[in-house]
């Protein structure tokens, strides 16, 4: 992730993603998201996997205060609640 960020080859993204576009899908790393609060549907999504799946896998989601005051963030707590989702 270190060498993505510092524009590297090796880095997950061969050093073009810089720290707004980590994605590595081996680790299960979906990506980061520039947009405010896009992240979080995308975990939700990532959760209606895994118990689709019936793997034993959880996904997490990191944002700021501000993203609190997105409609996504309500619609996802939301989602994730009434389907039960392993989301964090």
């Amino acid at each position: 992730m270190i060498a993505e960020v510092m524009g590297k080859q090796d880095g997950y993204c061969k050093g073009k993603g810089g720290t707004m576009h980590i994605t590595n899908f081996a680790l299960g790393i979906l990506g980061a998201i520039s947009v405010e609060a896009g992240g979080i549907p995308m975990t939700v999504g990532a959760g209606y996997s895994i118990k689709y799946r019936g793997t034993d896998q959880v996904a997490v989601s990191f944002f700021g205060d501000g993203a609190t005051n997105q409609g996504a963030f309500h619609e996802a707590l939301n989602m994730v609640s009434l389907w039960d989702l392993p989301v964090i």
